[in-house]
């Protein structure tokens, strides 16, 4: 072995990778109905906006039925 090679340091180990801080939980959506906001939460989203219960889509309701 060459003095040089016996000087050479051993090769350093990659860099972790750094993503950046870990994301902050989100809070539930809350529901996206009236004006002022109705607020409530929990709320599903729908394709209209988080909504409760309450102000759901009429399309969604348990009881619709699609007129034939």
């Amino acid at each position: 072995m060459t003095p040089a090679a016996r000087r050479r340091r051993p090769a350093a180990p990659p860099a972790k990778r750094y993503d950046g801080p870990p994301p902050a939980a989100q809070p539930a959506p809350s529901c996206n109905y009236g004006n002022p906001r109705c607020g409530a939460r929990p709320a599903r989203p729908y394709p209209c906006g988080p909504m409760c219960d309450e102000h759901q889509p009429a399309a969604t309701h348990p009881f619709y039925r699609r007129p034939q």
